[in-house]
């Protein structure tokens, strides 16, 4: 199974929804794009929003169980987020996430995306 994670993936839907109720989808409202390369010990995470700019990150990747474990370069905080993997759809999940729905900083959200194998 962890072979067939590795690789680029581009997202269908990238989506946080706040307990308020208010969602946000980068790539369908924002017209973002969102790419995830994994390969066996790192990440690279790009994402590009109009008006908003591009940013990527990158750092070590672990996968344990059920979760991708993510922990930024030069950064100590790892973020976990669950997978499923189907023929070349890779879907990730977590409740603990965090997102900017209005401009006032980052409020708790659970994530959702869903990403196709480039």
């Amino acid at each position: 199974m962890r072979g067939a994670l590795l690789g680029s993936w581009s997202a269908t839907r990238w989506q946080y929804a706040s307990r308020a109720g208010r969602t946000v989808d980068v790539v369908c409202d924002l017209g973002g794009t969102v790419t995830l390369s994994l390969s066996a010990e790192s990440y690279v995470l790009t994402w590009s929003v109009p008006e908003q700019g591009s940013r990527s990150i990158g750092g070590a990747l672990a996968l344990v169980d059920d979760r991708l474990d993510l922990r930024a370069q030069g950064g100590e905080q790892v973020e976990s987020v669950i997978y499923r993997l189907a023929a070349e759809t890779l879907a990730l999940s977590s409740d603990a996430s965090q997102w900017d729905f209005d401009g006032n900083g980052d409020e708790a959200a659970a994530f959702v995306a869903v990403l196709v194998r480039l």
